[in-house]
């Protein structure tokens, strides 16, 4: 908002500093000689005269004559008088303060006339969503010449991923689940490795389901997690499918995973914490606010792995700070899946990592059911976890996850 009035006051001083100082300037008074500009035009005739005669076109009487009807014709016409060619501009300091008061007072009306101030501070939607968000009175009629035009337009475009996505988000807010399950095919055909498209899609499907998660809405699920393993709505439906399977122990992973990464303030947070408790005492656990500290013991370091992930001097120039940092463990035997994995960003590094079976991918696959790992830390500018071309990669020897401390140093571009 501030930015806005301040690219506004710019421009209106700009154009006053264009206007005012001509009108500022003291006013001339431009006065011009009316009888010397006409003498200055009869001294020219005068100079004709002499030189009509020096060249023989009149002689001495024609001369004469000419010369005293030149005289009589000066003096009748230019008198004594000074006649002023140009008045003074006398208003020019009035009209200046008028302008200074009036430009920027009617500039600030007109704008809140015509205007839409509250822009500024509460976007404006696009025309699909704010036609379909919230209780506004518009009946479908209404909508759906916006939902067929934006549709239509689509179709000519099959590729526009977003644009499938708001026009799915439009149908499931206006409760048609199977033509945004249609929608959001499209979407993916166009953009399939997109966690949030995955998530969304995958509880399109249920609705259709009957709110049934299981089958192709779970599928979806873990591969929105795949891609990001925080992702707050995969995270939450994916426990909600397992509770539903009655496996309580797998809800109560994901959904403490989705706890750890939720901030405290956040409205889902209640929502979360309920969950928790019912599957923990569905499956036998205490909750949260009941359950004791066990006492200290000195046993062997918990099963995990942790260390500094660093950039090989050589790659330091080719690091882009807003890319994403992947840190995670794969077992040297069985299914090329992370064990644990965790995310940053390249401006951590020196970023100090921690894996454990908090950190799972998969409940079913626990780091700590590993023998030997292979760490790999990899910087990867388009944010997919998926190796790519022009990825930044480090790799450490196979070691156990028996709480050891393992640095990673990224040393290599992926080809």
């Amino acid at each position: 908002m501030l930015m806005f009035w301040g690219i506004a006051a710019g421009l209106l001083i700009g154009v006053l500093a264009l206007l005012l100082p001509p009108l500022l300037r003291a006013g001339r008074a431009g006065l011009t000689d009316a009888r010397a500009e006409r003498l200055a035009i009869y001294r020219q005739q005068f100079d004709e005269l002499e030189q009509d005669r020096g060249s023989g076109v009149l002689d001495a009487q024609q001369y004469g004559v000419a010369k005293s009807e030149l005289e009589h014709r000066m003096l009748e016409e230019t008198g004594d008088a000074v006649v002023a060619g140009a008045q003074p501009f006398v208003t020019d300091r009035r009209l200046a303060i008028v302008l200074l008061l009036v430009l920027p007072l009617a500039a600030v009306l007109l704008y809140l006339k015509l205007g839409n101030p509250l822009v500024m501070t509460h976007p404006v939607m696009p025309p699909v969503e704010q036609a379909t968000a919230g209780h506004n009175g518009n009946t479908a009629a209404e909508i759906e010449p916006l939902l067929e035009a934006l549709r239509k337009k689509l179709e000519k475009s099959p590729g526009d991923a977003a644009g499938w996505a708001l026009l799915a988000r439009s149908y499931m807010q206006l409760q048609r689940p199977d033509d945004a399950v249609s929608a959001y095919e499209k979407a993916l055909t166009a953009l399939p490795d997109d966690a949030q498209l995955l998530a969304d899609y995958a509880d399109a499907l249920a609705v259709v389901n009957g709110g049934k998660l299981a089958g192709k809405p779970e599928e979806f699920i873990q591969r929105a997690l795949k891609l990001d393993p925080h992702h707050v709505k995969a995270l939450m439906l994916a426990g909600t499918a397992a509770f539903d399977r009655k496996a309580y122990a797998e809800a109560i992973g994901y959904w403490e995973r989705l706890q750890r990464d939720l901030p405290a303030a956040s409205e889902l947070a209640p929502q979360v914490a309920a969950s928790l408790d019912e599957a923990r005492a569905l499956s036998g656990q205490k909750g949260a606010s009941a359950q004791k500290p066990a006492p200290a013991q000195k046993t062997a370091p918990a099963a995990g792995i942790g260390g500094t992930v660093r950039i090989a001097p050589a790659l330091a120039g080719k690091l882009d700070a807003s890319a994403t940092l992947f840190v995670f463990a794969r077992a040297t035997q069985g299914p090329p899946m992370p064990l644990a994995i965790v995310r940053a960003t390249a401006r951590d590094l020196p970023y100090r990592y921690r894996l454990d079976d908090s950190a799972a991918l998969m409940p079913g696959h626990k780091l700590s059911e590993a023998k030997e790992v292979v760490l790999v830390a990899r910087i990867s500018k388009s944010g997919d976890a998926k190796p790519q071309a022009g990825d930044l990669q480090g790799v450490t020897a196979a070691v156990a996850p028996d709480g050891r401390s393992v640095d990673i140093e990224i040393n290599q571009v992926l080809p």
